[in-house]
């Protein structure tokens, strides 16, 4: 297992060098971004960002007892009111500087990197759970929050900032991660400094269009993980368009596993069953075949499995080995959990799924399981890519015959344009009706639905909160679905 942190503290003339001038002597105990972050004694990194420099933030840093700001330049902030040293290209050694404050005694941890538009979730989670289980603790950071399976805490981002991102792996001490890592993290370069030696392709398909602009930006973002310069193993869904022209991409070092359904792979899985208690998988692979017998609920998970294995045996995890122990991680909280289904009382099934792709996707699961009737319960986020709502709207219309539209997060966004918005998608549908209390939504579905049906409530998932109108409030779809069961007769 690794160590923690080499040292508490450091000067930062042993940080900046001569550029931290009278400064030099000073001790800091952290390095931190986001201003909300700062303790005592640490240093406020204050960089230009999409929307704002973190100089805007500065008196909140010094409130919460930054010691100092180190700054990069901008013409918008010529005074700066602390103790501070400017240093120009400041965004572009952060990298460098977590490498060197948060540095390792031993060796840096082996590190997998997932991306793609869907399943990153649940393929880092199963990696980091079963090389735990193998008897490595391994580290997990994602949108289900960050540690080591099956103790994982709730965090706000995806991919966390440059700074957090090595603060937490340290705090972990483990010598193996999994790390989802998002198309904003890898465009803002928040995995600078760190040494991924495998990279993990899913999917690609339409999301985050209001950050990107287009496809084209999207699929180049995501790119960037099989581009880097500690890359030796490259895991790919081959059975995806976009596979191929990472494939193109790599260096003639990477080793690569393809992982398939439909074509001859590395690595080839045949889908042997799927129904509520979860899916038989058979593998042939290097090394022999095997079968993967999982609790996880959704064909679509065959992926996920697979791509899971490929990534275990590029860290020397033998086939029959990963089999097995795939086969004994459990599922994930807001990834296609089911609730109900007995007593007389519909089946509800909760996901994330927030993309026109993901959304299909389970609901044509769904239909596979049941020759009953379809409710689906969804909304949109608010101040995200609007493009993508009446494609969601097309596709709920097409496999579910109830639709409850309702707010997602709406933010600060008008919750009615987002309905209209997602009905936009929508041709004549027998029943469609909206109800904006997502709390309301989900209990009325639950209770209309009759007893063989199926409620699948989707677009949050794990998540603990909504956003509306700029308020955070407590909100988990699992909980309100519990709630409601409960109280149907």
């Amino acid at each position: 297992m690794m160590a923690a942190l080499a040292t508490a503290a450091m000067t930062l003339g042993e940080l900046f060098g001569s550029a931290a001038g009278d400064l030099g002597g000073v001790q800091v105990q952290d390095l931190v971004l986001d201003s909300r972050q700062a303790g005592p004694g640490a240093a406020f990194l204050a960089v230009p960002g999409t929307q704002s420099h973190g100089l805007d933030y500065l008196d909140d840093a010094l409130a919460r007892g930054a010691v100092v700001v180190v700054y990069e330049p901008s013409a918008d902030h010529q005074e700066v009111a602390a103790p501070s040293i400017a240093v120009p290209g400041l965004k572009a050694r952060l990298g460098a500087l977590a490498r060197v404050f948060f540095a390792y005694e031993a060796e840096p941890p082996t590190l997998a990197g997932v991306t793609g538009t869907n399943g990153k979730s649940t393929v880092a989670h199963l990696l980091a759970e079963a090389q735990t289980l193998h008897g490595t603790p391994c580290g997990y950071l994602g949108t289900l929050g960050q540690g080591v399976p099956p103790h994982v805490v709730a965090q706000s981002l995806t991919t966390p900032d440059c700074l957090t991102l090595h603060r937490t792996l340290h705090s972990m001490s483990v010598s193996h991660a999994a790390i989802e890592v998002s198309s904003h993290a890898l465009a803002q370069d928040r995995i600078a400094g760190l040494e991924f030696g495998t990279a993990v392709f899913t999917n690609l398909s339409r999301d985050h269009l209001d950050y990107h602009g287009d496809l084209a930006s999207y699929r180049d973002a995501k790119a960037r993980l099989f581009n880097l310069p500690t890359l030796q193993h490259a895991v790919l869904f081959a059975d995806d368009p976009f596979s191929p022209v990472l494939a193109r991409q790599l260096d003639a070092a990477v080793t690569r596993f393809d992982v398939s359904l439909q074509q001859d792979a590395d690595i080839r899985g045949r889908l042997v069953n799927a129904d509520w208690h979860g899916i038989k998988l058979e593998v042939r692979g290097p090394g022999g075949s095997g079968v993967i017998r999982s609790s996880l609920v959704g064909d679509f998970n065959a992926e996920n499995l697979l791509l899971a294995l490929g990534a275990l045996m590029a860290w020397d995890v033998s086939l029959a080995d990963a089999c097995e122990l795939l086969g004994k991680c459990s599922s994930l909280a807001g990834r296609m959990q089911v609730f109900g289904g007995d007593h007389g009382k519909p089946r509800v099934v909760v996901d994330f799924a927030h993309t026109p792709a993901a959304l299909a996707s389970v609901l044509e699961n769904l239909r596979r399981l049941t020759s009953a009737e379809l409710w689906c319960v969804f909304g949109c986020g608010g101040q995200r890519d609007s493009g993508k709502r009446a494609a969601m709207g097309t596709a709920a219309a097409r496999l579910a015959e109830h639709i409850v539209l309702t707010d997602d997060n709406p933010r600060d966004e008008d919750p009615g344009v987002i309905v209209a918005d997602i009905r936009a998608g929508m041709a004549a549908h027998p029943d469609v009706w909206i109800e904006h209390d997502r709390r309301r939504a989900i209990t009325d579905a639950i209770n209309q639905a009759h007893a063989d049906d199926v409620v699948l409530v989707a677009g949050k998932g794990h998540e603990e909160s909504q956003w509306v109108a700029g308020e955070q409030r407590k909100f988990s779809d699992r909980a309100v679905v519990e709630e409601a069961l409960g109280e149907r007769a």
